[in-house]
């Protein structure tokens, strides 16, 4: 019957641990938030294979460094196959061997399969077309020289814009309250 881990054993392999999560996401190439996960996995898989420790075989740093190794490449074989299988073609990304040059995937892909079923997202179809006749009709609403405004309000603040841009805060805010009441009169309503 082995004897359980004690704490200073569990001292004693969590840099090898550490370590060994290191040089898995180093060869699998998976970004340095993922070593944590990483090492809990070749943790537990080692507290599954303690039974077959033998003190009298070697250590059990040494015990651990072969379960974490083995672990290791399997994880990284299987994080290969899973990137392997991804499909990193663009929707705007022609599709070889069509015979049409501008055939690309988002006119191949059906409607009922769109890009983010595709991706395993949720879609509705009505509610995209609502969006972009809400947004055609916003873009027809608003003042040609308020586009360029609305473009940068959706990465910044209007206090931001104001703070760096060539409008003054007061006239940006301004401009932002005429937006809204045009947007109102063709009725479209604020979300937020």
């Amino acid at each position: 019957m082995p004897q359980p881990l004690s704490l200073a054993d569990l001292s004693r392999l969590h840099p090898i641990a550490a370590r060994e999560a290191h040089r898995v996401c180093r060869i699998a190439r998976l970004p340095t938030h993922e070593r944590e996960d990483v090492q809990q996995e070749m943790l537990l898989d080692l507290l599954g294979r303690l039974a077959a420790f033998d003190p009298a075989r070697g250590s059990l740093e040494a015990f651990a460094t072969v379960c974490f190794r083995h672990r290791g490449i399997r994880l990284a074989e299987r994080f290969r196959r899973e990137r392997a299988a991804r499909d990193e073609r663009g929707l705007d990304d022609p599709l070889p061997g069509t015979g049409e040059e501008h055939l690309t995937l988002a006119e191949v892909i059906p409607e009922s399969e769109g890009y983010a079923a595709w991706c395993g997202q949720q879609t509705d179809a009505v509610a995209a077309v609502e969006r972009r006749l809400d947004l055609d009709r916003a873009g027809a609403a608003l003042d040609g020289r308020d586009h360029p405004i609305c473009a940068a309000l959706v990465e910044h603040t209007p206090h931001e814009l104001g703070r760096r841009g060539p409008l003054p805060r007061s006239v940006l805010y301004r401009r932002v309250a005429e937006m809204r009441l045009r947007l109102l009169a063709a009725g479209i309503t604020a979300v937020a």
